[in-house]
């Protein structure tokens, strides 16, 4: 039977993932493979002891691009700088490449494709993405048959734990967050998970593939978690909506709308009642109509399930452009500025009580610039807590009425955006 031999670059959680599964389930892959898939050589910061001694160590990564035994190179160790030197050697040296480096093809994707067309390669990154989820596949594949429209997506998984512990312990976010470290859901430094990072390098890998554009993550609004508080989750709640932080992608004409949020949805809405660590990425297409795919977006032998479905492919010859159509067809994303967003708005407004007249509150306040769809009050004493669901209103026009608010009648004013997909 032929052989694939394989560098493991990264030993950590992911990277013990694929050695267990290529290990563990090495007979059912090779019935479906018709290869024997062989982890040869690895490197990391340090060897471990769960690895055979017979495999090649290396503590350079490099080296495992120059090592003529091996066909294809697994590459977990992330970050965007010896992870990118790697991918170039590799593919410079007529290897195949598979990885579960978000931030490295979303920041620097237009240059890979390119490289991996002028040297005839193949960059597997299906676990870059959504764990276990085969939604590049599908992007890539399954939904060729029309044209993505929109899609919304939960891309984290500790945001969206986070987000459901909060709502149903009416816990805050500090303590939520400890819980989530804890549990091992959340990294000790979670910068890049609360604050949208990591979703938003998620959201560039897809958008560049649903519109066949160059991955254009600098160009992306992105806001985190980590200003949602307890108050906000409650008074939406109580209006019949969950939060979630939503990866979204929406066409509008000849650009799209491309931005990681949290967002209001109704509770009756299927992505809503997505919670806990899981991803859900729910998608429109021309021909297809809706899809959604629900499941685990981390873990050891989740996202390393996926990296060995892309060995899989390379045993079986799959091969596609690394966005879906050939470099030279690949054009440059014109993304909509948020200013320009038009949709439904969630506003908190923490109303001085004396000068508050609840029989014509919204009016008073607003003056009948933003017209109110839904409201709910809260006594707190000397203030009122408002929480007032708007009509469409376009962003930019919303932030020019919130900032001639009267200072004395609204002591503070927050908004978030609310999202319905009708689905």
């Amino acid at each position: 039977m032929k052989k694939i031999r394989i560098g493991l670059a990264g030993l950590g959680v992911v990277g013990k993932g694929v050695y267990d599964i290529l290990k563990k389930d090495a007979k059912i892959l090779s019935l479906k493979s018709q290869v024997e898939l062989e982890i040869v050589a690895t490197s990391a910061r340090s060897k471990k002891d769960f690895l055979d001694p017979k495999i090649k160590f290396y503590s350079n990564a490099i080296d495992l691009a120059n090592d003529h035994e091996i066909d294809v190179i697994v590459e977990v160790i992330g970050g965007t700088s010896l992870a990118k030197d790697l991918l170039e050697s590799s593919i410079k040296n007529g290897k195949k490449f598979v990885t579960a480096n978000k931030a490295l093809l979303a920041e620097h994707g237009a240059e890979i494709a390119k490289l991996v067309e002028k040297y005839d390669g193949h960059i597997g990154f299906e676990a870059s993405t959504a764990g276990a989820n085969p939604i590049i596949k599908a992007f890539k594949e399954s939904f060729t048959s029309g044209e993505i429209t929109e899609f919304y997506a939960i891309l984290n998984g500790t945001c969206n734990f986070i987000l459901t512990k909060m709502s149903e312990e009416n816990s805050d976010f500090a303590a939520t967050l400890k819980e989530a470290q804890k549990l091992g859901y959340a990294e000790s430094d979670p910068t890049l998970d609360i604050k949208g990072i990591d979703a938003a390098h998620k959201l560039t890998i897809l958008a560049a593939i649903a519109g066949a554009t160059k991955p254009a993550f600098q160009q992306l609004h992105i806001e985190g978690v980590d200003e949602i508080s307890i108050e906000d989750i409650s008074l939406a709640d109580e209006l019949g909506y969950k939060i979630k932080l939503l990866a979204i992608y929406k066409k509008l004409g000849d650009a799209v709308q491309q931005t990681l949020y949290p967002a209001l949805v109704k509770k009756s809405e299927k992505i809503a009642q997505v919670d806990g660590p899981f991803n859900a990425i729910l998608s429109n297409t021309s021909n297809a109509s809706w899809n959604m795919m629900i499941g685990r977006g981390a873990g050891g032998l989740t996202t390393g399930s996926a990296i060995v479905a892309d060995l899989i492919d390379i045993a079986c010859e799959r091969k596609s452009p690394l966005f879906g159509v050939k470099f030279e067809q690949l054009r440059e994303a014109k993304i909509a500025p948020i200013s320009a967003r038009v949709g439904r708005y969630f506003l908190k407004l923490v109303i001085d009580k004396n000068l508050a007249q609840k029989s014509n509150l919204a009016e008073k306040i607003f003056g009948g610039k933003i017209q109110v769809e839904q409201a709910i009050f809260k006594d707190r004493g000397e203030e009122i807590l408002g929480g007032f669901l708007t009509d469409v209103q376009k962003e930019s026009d919303l932030l020019e009425t919130l900032k001639h608010l009267d200072p004395n009648l609204v002591k503070s004013a927050k908004f978030l955006r609310v999202e319905a997909t009708g689905f």
